[in-house]
């Protein structure tokens, strides 16, 4: 089971200059790329994208590649690249261009510009990438070992209730047999005869075995669901609505204050369930 929040920074420096490469994940219904490159490596996207595709299936990806010259950091200008800046700049004048001297700023500039054109593509600049989505990958494992442990608890408590509910069964079939006696002695009372499509159709309406079995086979199957390594958030999201479901229909049905309330405290574990469901991949 995999989160899919995380966070990953990775660097590296090559020839003075050095790569950052940052990676964010969010949740999302669906895998949503974002990359982000300066100028000079652009036209890497196409495997960066493809890389990210591949690692994985679910969330919302961002990747920012930031480039920084080490020597513009420090104001280190280079003799030979200033001399022909101005060499640059007298040649312009005489052919009758006006142009004003560069100043300090925009000297750093132009040389940072150059330097990080020259170096478009570093070697290692496939390992940065490919090393900070190993580490998102990591974060993102150790996440979903996290939620894996609070939902072994939630279902566990969830069966705890389901056991609570089945002895309370007892007891609203009690109550059901109570209600048809009562509705009997009304009718003979009227001197009618008993309706049994009516009296079936009322049973049927308080009764909740057929939702306590459909529960426990749901939640069987989650169960089974969380110790797969594929993604399950889609499934495991599918399965909460069908718990949810069952659980309203048990507290609709109910004839006992007993039932109703273990539906509702279900009900809110299930909601725990979803929140966790709308987390992993």
């Amino acid at each position: 089971m995999k989160s899919m929040t995380g966070f990953s920074v990775e660097t590296l420096t090559k020839d003075k200059i050095e790569y950052k490469c940052i990676l964010k994940s969010l949740n999302s219904r669906f895998l949503e790329v974002s990359i982000k490159l300066p100028a000079e490596l652009k036209e890497n996207e196409g495997w960066v994208r493809e890389k990210i595709n591949s690692k994985f299936s679910r969330g919302k990806i961002e990747i920012e590649l930031i480039s920084s010259n080490k020597q513009t950091e420090n104001l280190s200008l280079d003799k030979s690249f200033i001399k022909l800046i101005k060499k640059s700049e007298l040649d312009l004048k005489s052919k009758g261009v006006n142009v004003g001297p560069s100043s300090l700023a925009q000297l750093i500039k132009i040389q940072d510009f150059s330097s990080r054109q020259i170096s478009e593509s570093p070697s290692g600049l496939k390992d940065l990438v490919s090393k900070a989505i190993f580490n998102l990958k990591v974060t993102r494992d150790k996440e979903g070992k996290n939620i894996k442990k609070d939902l072994v608890k939630l279902i566990g408590e969830m069966e705890k209730i389901i056991k609570r509910v089945k002895k309370l069964e007892k007891v609203n079939s009690k109550q059901i047999f109570k209600k048809f006696k009562q509705y009997r002695k009304e009718l003979n009372a009227e001197g009618k005869e008993i309706n049994f499509s009516e009296v079936f159709s009322n049973i049927n309406k308080s009764d909740i075995n057929e939702e306590v079995v459909r529960f426990v086979s749901h939640l069987d199957l989650v169960k089974e669901l969380i110790h797969l390594k594929q993604p399950i958030g889609k499934k495991l999201d599918f399965y909460t609505q069908e718990l949810l479901r069952e659980a309203n229909t048990m507290s609709s049905k109910a004839l006992i204050a007993d039932i109703k309330n273990e539906s509702v405290e279900l009900k809110s574990y299930i909601e725990r369930v979803k929140e966790h469901a709308q987390n992993v991949e």
